[in-house]
């Protein structure tokens, strides 16, 4: 049985007991809570028993296959190439009348007078140049043009879970895991040791890889700092420490009729007994 279908069953069935007997007038509010307080640590009890016996399932991928992986990262040398939301704008030196700005659609394709489809994904901005070279050679005599990238939008990754600023992180460069969770604000004191980033390859098929940040954070395995490429998902999971009080709090805390608290005091004026 799953942890989280276990724990929901333990509490469920003590729960649905105190609460039978309170209604009933056989206990009061405080042998409830008495009951419920002792029924619950039974129940935490036999959840971390039973619950240390179910595997916990994971696709991960071995994160040293991510060097083999057919699309790799963009580097400073390479030319860029064009993604889905990028802008561009294409500058004629003769005809300065067609002149325009376009932002690549999200099938990858732009439109241009007299062109209304010309694929842009995946070009490098002077192959974009020469397929509207192509395209205009029928309409257009003198077809001196260039062909500018004034916005990247398609350069992002994305961070999630237990991190400062969760959202998207524009990649400028070839950054780093490590870059990319400063700019996310790091990871906040409930993250998890380990992080997963999900990937698509070549086919599209997602793939996830765990990361070890606090191995990375202390400078140790750097190999684990992989270059970021666009579209990457980076999540941080919360600690075993935070699951299991989350749980606590949401499943046992907040269904008590008081708020429990415990204090120790200590009169220090006090004198001995003579």
């Amino acid at each position: 049985m799953p942890n989280k279908l276990l724990k929901a069953v333990v509490v469920d069935r003590m729960g649905v007991q105190v609460r039978r007997l309170f209604r009933q007038g056989r206990i009061s509010v405080r042998q409830s809570s008495t009951r419920f307080v002792k029924a619950s640590w039974l129940g935490v009890f036999l959840v971390a028993i039973l619950g240390g016996c179910v595997a916990a399932p994971h696709n991960f991928t071995p994160l040293a296959s991510i060097k083999t992986d057919p699309s790799l990262p963009q580097t400073f040398k390479s030319a860029y190439r064009l993604g889905a939301g990028d802008e561009v704008e294409v500058k004629f030196f003769f005809t300065p009348e067609l002149n325009d700005r376009l932002t690549v659609r999200p099938d990858g394709k732009v439109s241009i007078m007299f062109a209304q489809d010309i694929q842009a994904a995946g070009l490098t901005a002077e192959e974009l140049a020469s397929d509207i070279r192509a395209v205009l050679a029928p309409h257009v005599k003198q077809l001196d043009l260039v062909v500018i990238v004034r916005g990247f939008a398609s350069q992002k990754a994305y961070v999630g879970g237990e991190v400062t600023k969760p959202g998207s992180v524009p990649l400028t460069g070839n950054e780093r895991l490590l870059q990319v969770l400063a700019d996310a604000g790091w990871v906040t004191p409930a993250g998890a040791d380990t992080v997963v980033v999900v990937r698509r390859d070549a086919e599209g098929t997602e793939k996830i890889y765990p990361v070890n940040i606090a191995q990375l954070a202390s400078g140790q395995n750097m190999d684990q700092n992989i270059s970021m490429q666009p579209g990457d998902m980076v999540l941080v999971p919360p600690s075993d420490a935070v699951v299991s009080d989350r749980w606590v709090d949401q499943n046992i805390r907040q269904l008590l009729p008081f708020t429990p608290s415990a204090g120790v005091s200590y009169n220090i004026n006090s004198n001995p007994k003579q």
